[in-house]
């Protein structure tokens, strides 16, 4: 654990003269003001949770989703053929974690498993009213209401052609299936928006949404793209103006029909391609470990970048790496018909390593530890989440990326992103600070560096590292060269409930559940020294002779 320093010498270490003042950021409202839905991730595990240890289960996938609890995600569900077996599954994975966090999500298939232009096997209307029984079953029998839209195809996908339907002569199927879709919701009475179209890759991408925009606007609710940047280098400066170009487009696009734009997918990778027999889709963490930690402050650029021109939500590929890639074929045990069944909710289960995740999937390794990524865009998703007001950020350096909002209860929080070397910076927001709430207490601060990743062997996202105090609409920050810090007031200063009953047995540690509606999941000690995070109450231990302690830790962090 981080040592933490009194109140007054933190304060202190944060604060400087004007003197020494090297950049301001302008914070303002917008005259016209739009809202966020928050930032996200692909839940592919919502559907894998089958093939999941107990201990993978409750240590990383649910305890993660807890601590960062993000409003804005993408699932995998509703397709033709999903099983009662598979919704139930998911249902359930649904009521533990989307419904608690209040996560908007937008599904979609893997791909479809129907050639879009072979009638013979099922035509478009037969198709979507199976897609339609099987949505109506999980939100309205299984309660699963946070599922907003729906897109017909991940990436435009048929069968495991991928891309299929982008070339604008196929692009006439892409409609007629959606306009089916739009019916069959209709007739089932079901509020959801239609999205499309989903496009990741290519130069044609901004074509295609025009094309969506001028022939099938009367069925659209929202429009989304992908965007994943492939060999780029971590260093080139430049691509943050590429980025806000792109989604100034993209947005540009949605707002001429008064629709949203969503950022359904993003990521950076330095390239795409195979390694022996296997096609490796990998972000920087596996492909160039030595500079995954910058390449997450990117990955963040990419975010910002989008948020500040309008979009909607924004949704990282991915929460979690997919598992290893395994056989794909059906079995007599529940387990094997299990795994063969999340097989259909992933592209080429037995032939693609698919590890984008935050944290790793390999449990040949027992390696489940987090990428640099989980300690910066954990913290963008938590932070900055729905209905939050996006305010206008000036910087006087060209080499700092910022992006604030400012939250229905008034608080606020602002990001920013240096990729320049050390510097003091003043953030300005005394145009419309005064009487805020959120100016009348300290910014707890959140620091990534890029040089110095504050990386935790439990996932455990990092503590606030001080406190920053505003004085009339100002406060003055250091910035460490290549860094994210996050300032907020989005926080409850409190002791959450202790924890009671803690009993041994027979190798197992055992406590009560905490009643706190705050709560969020417990670290466990041995002898003083952190030996887990669950969201479990109860933990196998190997030492009796120890003594054992049981803390909760809470929305903000607080233990």
């Amino acid at each position: 654990m981080k040592k933490i320093l009194p109140l007054g010498a933190l304060l202190l270490c944060l604060s400087w003269t004007a003197s020494a003042q090297n950049a301001t950021v302008v914070v303002e409202k917008p005259l016209v003001r739009w809202l966020f839905g928050g930032f996200g991730f692909q839940h592919s595990e919502a559907n894998f949770e089958a093939l999941m240890t107990e201990e993978f289960r409750d240590q990383r996938v649910l305890k993660t989703f807890a601590e960062i609890s993000p409003t804005f995600g993408r699932v995998y569900t509703g397709f033709a053929d999903q099983s009662r077996d598979q919704m139930d599954r998911f249902a359930s994975y649904y009521h533990r974690t989307f419904a608690r966090a209040g996560t908007i999500l937008y599904a979609v298939p893997c791909g479809l498993t129907y050639r879009v232009d072979d009638t013979t096997v099922v035509s478009a209307a037969e198709y979507a009213q199976r897609v339609a029984d099987k949505l109506n079953y999980l939100i309205k029998e299984k309660e699963c209401r946070k599922i907003r839209y729906y897109c017909l195809s991940n990436e435009l996908m048929t069968g495991d052609r991928w891309g299929w339907m982008a070339p604008e002569g196929r692009m006439e199927l892409f409609k007629h299936w959606n306009i089916a879709l739009y019916n069959a919701f209709k007739q089932h009475q079901l509020n959801l928006l239609l999205i499309g179209s989903d496009r990741s890759g290519g130069p044609n991408i901004i074509d295609t949404q025009r094309w969506v925009a001028r022939h099938m606007d009367e069925w659209m609710g929202a429009y989304v793209t992908h965007w994943y940047v492939y060999g780029e280098r971590v260093d080139d400066l430049s691509l943050w103006e590429k980025y806000r170009k792109y989604f100034k487009e993209n947005v540009a696009i949605a707002t001429s029909k008064s629709k949203r734009y969503i950022l359904g997918e993003f990521g950076f990778c330095p390239v795409y391609g195979k390694r022996g027999v296997m096609v490796d889709d990998l972000g920087f963490a596996l492909r160039q470990p030595e500079t995954a930690a910058l390449s997450a402050l990117c990955k963040c650029e990419l975010g910002l970048a989008a948020m500040n021109e309008g979009a909607y939500g924004c949704i990282s590929w991915s929460f979690v790496d997919y598992p290893e890639p395994f056989c794909y074929e059906d079995g007599n045990t529940p387990q094997e018909h299990a795994a063969y069944e999340a097989g259909l909710c992933a592209y080429k289960p037995d032939f693609k390593y698919n590890k984008w995740g935050m944290f790793h999937w390999n449990d040949i390794d027992r390696d489940y530890s987090a990428t640099p990524e989980l300690y910066c865009l954990g913290y963008m998703a938590k932070l900055f989440h729905k209905d939050a007001t996006v305010l206008v950020c000036s910087p006087s350096d060209s080499l700092l990326r910022v992006g604030a909002v400012l939250n229905r209860d008034r608080s606020f929080t602002i990001a920013l992103i240096n990729r320049g070397e050390s510097t003091e910076v003043e953030i300005d927001c005394s145009s419309w600070s005064d009487g805020m709430e959120a100016f009348d207490k300290p910014f707890r601060q959140y620091l990534y560096e890029a040089d110095r990743p504050p990386v935790n062997a439990f996932n455990d996202l990092q503590p606030h590292s001080g406190l920053a105090e505003a004085h009339g609409g100002k406060l003055r920050v250091r910035l460490p060269a290549r860094s994210m810090t996050f300032l907020t007031t989005d926080y409850q200063d409190r002791n959450p409930e202790k924890v009671s009953g803690v009993k041994f047995s027979d190798g197992v540690l055992t406590w009560k559940p905490v009643s706190d509606p705050h709560h969020r999941y417990y670290r466990v000690y041995a002898d003083g020294e952190q030996i887990a995070s669950t969201v479990a109450t109860h933990l196998a231990v190997n030492d009796s002779r120890k003594k054992y302690t049981v803390k909760s830790v809470d929305a903000w962090g607080n233990l």
